[in-house]
């Protein structure tokens, strides 16, 4: 007979027995220091990106959201995802204007009285 694998609970060991064995311990602390090595990596990339968005706003005036929107369209590969997800905003954007009133006034009411 299988076990399903999301029916068993994985059991954890509690901190305090890590930290007081010495192999366990030492173990942790490598892997807690890779981890913060990782993090400034990171955050130092995530600095160059803010460079480069500002270099594109500046010398060529490019709005940082649509760099940031490009990057991540690069990025993440998903450009026919996207453009899918435009056209469905584009036929939500035009049957909401279809509705409004001719002079493309949204009457909203007042929640005072």
């Amino acid at each position: 007979m299988l076990i399903n694998a999301s029916l068993t609970k994985q059991k954890f060991r509690n901190i305090e027995d890590i930290l007081k064995d010495p192999a366990s311990k030492a173990k942790l602390n490598n892997l807690v220091d890779e981890a913060v090595r990782c993090k400034i990596r990171i955050q130092q990339e995530q600095e160059t990106i803010k460079d480069l968005r500002d270099v594109a706003k500046n010398d060529l005036s490019l709005n940082p959201k649509l760099f940031n929107y490009y990057v991540a369209m690069v990025y993440n590969n998903d450009y026919t995802a996207r453009k899918d997800n435009l056209e469905e905003l584009s036929t939500l954007i035009e049957s909401v204007m279809a509705l409004l009133p001719p002079d493309n006034s949204n009457f909203r009411g007042s929640d005072d009285e």
